[in-house]
């Protein structure tokens, strides 16, 4: 495999890959959380250090995991520079006319800048390194309180799986699509933004089109094996909570109040 996509799941045999879905999901939303409340720069280059850690831990290379996120450190790095040219407050150190650079945009851009990203990054770390049936299962199991209140827990669990597994096709088809448009003489890069906008429609009219292709077919293949809507089923794999999940999830809940008392309070 030669290209990452967001989203997509890479089989792995590595410590991450063992580890509870569950465990992952907690240690993701809490490294999150952490990132949104912490104000101090000590405080994120921890974080970012963990963050290089987990890619460490799943044998992907650098280059490799950057490919797959660039288009989102593009789009963070872009809102960023908006907010730089448009907030107002403290030391002010350029102005024209509806732009202003300041201490107080400045502050606030790269806060800003480094929560967003480690949130990508320890998305993209999750999405990785778990199975999207794992993950589907996880959910499924978090929402079981909604069983006593009349929602399918199955159905909630097949549409997680099948939307996460359906993430890296979509990205393939655009990719096809451009492809497919380059061969017939449109150059995207080398045309203005506006040209470039008018040009997408190219791509996203053949794109929904084959998306409804596929749910069809999916719908199709379902119903030929014989799948029933609010039918209880099993799971060919039942994810287990080991003592080493139990022990690694002391470590991360003890980390992260010792952050949040060191770098937030």
């Amino acid at each position: 495999m030669n290209k990452f996509i967001f989203g997509q799941y890479l089989p792995g045999t590595t410590l991450i890959y063992r580890l509870n879905p569950l465990l992952k999901l907690i240690t993701a939303v809490l490294l999150i959380i952490a990132s949104f409340v912490n104000h101090s720069w000590i405080g994120f280059v921890i974080l970012l250090v963990i963050c290089g850690l987990l890619i460490r831990m799943s044998k992907v290379g650098w280059k490799f995991f950057l490919k797959g996120t660039k288009f989102f450190i593009y789009i963070i790095l872009l809102t960023s520079i908006i907010q730089v040219l448009f907030s107002k407050g403290g030391q002010v150190y350029w102005h024209w006319g509806i732009f202003t650079i300041s201490s107080f945009g400045i502050h606030i851009a790269t806060l800003a800048f480094f929560r967003f990203l480690i949130a990508i990054v320890v998305l993209t770390i999750y999405l990785m390194t778990t199975d999207p049936a794992d993950i589907a299962q996880t959910i499924q199991g978090i929402c079981y309180p909604l069983k006593f209140v009349g929602v399918n827990l199955d159905d909630i669990g097949l549409v997680a799986a099948i939307g996460l597994r359906f993430v890296p096709t979509l990205t393939d088809e655009v990719t096809n699509i451009k492809n497919a448009q380059k061969a017939r003489g449109i150059d995207f890069q080398k045309q203005s933004i506006f040209s470039r906008i008018k040009s997408s429609v190219a791509i996203f009219v053949p794109l929904f089109m084959n998306v409804f292709r596929r749910a069809e077919q999916l719908a199709s293949s379902m119903i030929l094996r014989g799948y029933t809507d609010g039918k209880k089923r099993t799971h060919l794999r039942q994810l287990k909570w080991s003592k080493f999940d139990s022990l690694a999830l002391i470590g991360v809940m003890i980390g992260f109040c010792g952050f949040i008392l060191i770098f937030c309070i």
